[in-house]
């Protein structure tokens, strides 16, 4: 099981994701687990804007990565969608909402949309 000190040293995309493959990693998924347990998320304005927008709270976007299916992942840098890992999760009112979890400048990051 990864630890804080673990993400905390990731430096680059390609620590934080397997990027010759779009099979889903456990230790990826694990990695961003503990990013979420340990506060290391980051919640930027245009996700929590996004999620707003949706009806979908702080709380049911980190607990659709906490437990949420990894769904899917998008690895080319430079391809239309971010690179990173899409978890997706059941909501209030039988919605679905899917959470993608990045990398950016030392950190991972949200984004949020609904399906």
């Amino acid at each position: 099981m990864p630890t804080r000190e673990d993400v905390l040293a990731i430096r680059s995309i390609d620590q934080a994701f397997d990027l010759s493959t779009t099979t889903v990693r456990r230790a990826e998924v694990a990695l961003i687990r503990v990013a979420e347990a340990e506060g290391l998320l980051e919640f930027p304005n245009h996700a929590a804007a996004a999620a707003s927008d949706e009806g979908v709270t702080r709380e049911q976007v980190m607990s659709a990565i906490r437990c949420g299916k990894a769904a899917s992942k998008d690895i080319d840098p430079n391809g239309p969608r971010q690179v990173g890992i899409n978890f997706e999760r059941m909501i209030s009112h039988r919605r679905r909402i899917r959470v993608k979890v990045s990398w950016e400048r030392r950190h991972y990051t949200v984004t949020v949309h609904t399906i």
